[in-house]
């Protein structure tokens, strides 16, 4: 299997699903025509969303590819953040409309009243095979119980890694109390590994693919796997403030993120297509990782899991009412 700069593409990898720190070209891409339905009634035309060179961003490229906010009368302009919560302050300020992350980041910043959040659009779910919990070939860790006491990476403490990997530990007989979590830069993990710094590596995709191929690296546990299966990753917010000014507008992204989930369900090239222009991930690699499955819908029940794990892990304050923090649906 041919990766195609597989070295570079595994030092993008872990940052692709976690929605996390990646580098930007910094460039931005708008759709190629200005929309023409302003008589349709919204409220303004012209949003700006911060968004990750990740893959779990790929369902507003791909709308903007197909022309899917233009029908919706948008003209999208992404703007990439190396990190979510950079985007939140930006958020805040009016600079952005609204901005693409990981919900327990954006739910942490609600719990604690410095964002008062709106979700547009539910964004990815982790599917099966996307993320992994890695061994070298010459370690002694073969089951998911010889996790216990070891020593794994995660991008930042306490975000939806170790959320996540909590609940399929705890499915699998593990103590989750016993591992011990160190927050690893993702351009910094094969080296971390390799010395034996940590014991087993925590990677999504295509790290997962590069290491399989290039290093012998074999799976150990699935972190969306069990409990954990579909676990809601990434999604589309902006402020309740923004979101009251501007329904129209917002139901129409909403629409349009949809339809882009809805084609890139049974059209991988869709997907495979776009990521070279906002990743460092080339065509070749884009042809062979797996993706996460982008939400064609939105489901309070699955995201709620979210922030339920947040409370019984004493992440939050407060419990979190999902439902009342999402936009209607407006496609079918």
């Amino acid at each position: 299997m041919r990766l195609g700069h597989p070295a570079r593409a595994a030092i993008i990898g872990l940052a692709l699903t976690l929605g996390a720190v990646a580098c930007s070209t910094g460039d931005s891409t708008t759709a190629s025509a200005p929309p023409t339905a302003a008589a349709g009634g919204l409220e303004k035309t012209k949003i700006k969303i911060a968004t990750l060179p990740a893959i779990d961003s790929a369902a507003i490229y791909v709308a903007i590819d197909q022309k899917l906010f233009e029908k919706e009368g948008l003209e999208v302009t992404p703007q990439v953040v190396q990190a979510a919560p950079e985007a939140i302050p930006m958020l805040l300020n009016g600079e952005i409309d609204a901005m693409f992350g990981n919900y327990v980041s954006m739910f942490a910043a609600h719990d604690k009243g410095s964002l008062k959040l709106r979700i547009l659009a539910e964004g990815s779910r982790a599917a099966p095979d996307s993320l992994s919990i890695m061994a070298l070939p010459d370690s002694p860790i073969k089951t998911a119980k010889d996790l216990e006491g070891k020593t794994i990476n995660v991008n930042v403490l306490r975000n939806f890694q170790e959320l996540a990997l909590t609940q399929v530990l705890k499915a699998n007989n593990v103590d989750p109390a016993s591992i011990k979590y160190v927050p690893v830069t993702f351009q910094n993990i094969m080296t971390s590994w390799k010395g034996g710094q940590i014991d087993a590596a925590y990677l999504g995709e295509p790290m997962v693919t590069a290491a399989t191929a290039s290093m012998g690296a074999r799976k150990i546990l699935d972190p969306a796997s069990g409990p954990a299966a579909e676990f809601p990753i990434s999604g589309y917010v902006s402020t309740q403030e923004w979101y009251d000014k501007n329904p129209k507008v917002a139901a129409a992204f909403q629409r349009a993120i949809h339809n882009a989930a809805k084609l890139m369900e049974n059209n991988r090239e869709s997907v495979a297509k776009v990521l070279p222009t906002f990743t460092q991930i080339d065509a070749a690699t884009a042809a062979t990782v797996t993706f996460p499955y982008f939400s064609s819908n939105d489901n309070p029940v699955r995201l709620q899991r979210v922030a339920d794990w947040m409370l019984e892990a004493k992440w939050l304050g407060k419990a979190i009412e999902v439902k009342s923090l999402m936009s209607p649906t407006t496609s079918g």
